[in-house]
């Protein structure tokens, strides 16, 4: 039981470690829109929009939740037109909300910034 525990505080610790080591970048959410994706057949989902530009990208990536839920019940706190910093990892993108805690977001599509 004492090596499982320990085993648990490792990965733990690892996981941290991760999730610390980053590679963040300065980045303006120039545009935000919300979907409702809600149907008879389907459970209510809405999905919302960003539009975010780095130095040299604009990703369009997006944030679904279920309205109904607790735990992701809602819309990140993310700001607009203010300067926020993101960590790009493959097809998504990870932003900070003006709380600081980190949001993934899904790439859905990448231009070059002229």
């Amino acid at each position: 039981m004492k090596s499982f525990r320990l085993l648990l505080l490792i990965l733990l610790l690892a996981s941290a470690t991760f999730a610390n080591s980053r590679d963040w970048q300065s980045a303006l959410v120039i545009n935000m829109t919300e979907t409702d994706v809600t149907g008879e057949l389907r459970s209510p989902k809405n999905t919302v929009h960003y539009t975010i530009e780095t130095k040299d990208r604009v990703f369009f990536a997006d944030y679904s939740f279920k309205p109904n839920q607790q735990s992701r019940g809602g819309v990140p706190d993310i700001a607009v037109n203010v300067p926020v910093q993101v960590a790009i990892e493959g097809k998504h993108v990870y932003i900070l909300d003006t709380a600081g805690k980190e949001v993934k977001l899904h790439i859905v599509k990448k231009t070059v910034n002229k």
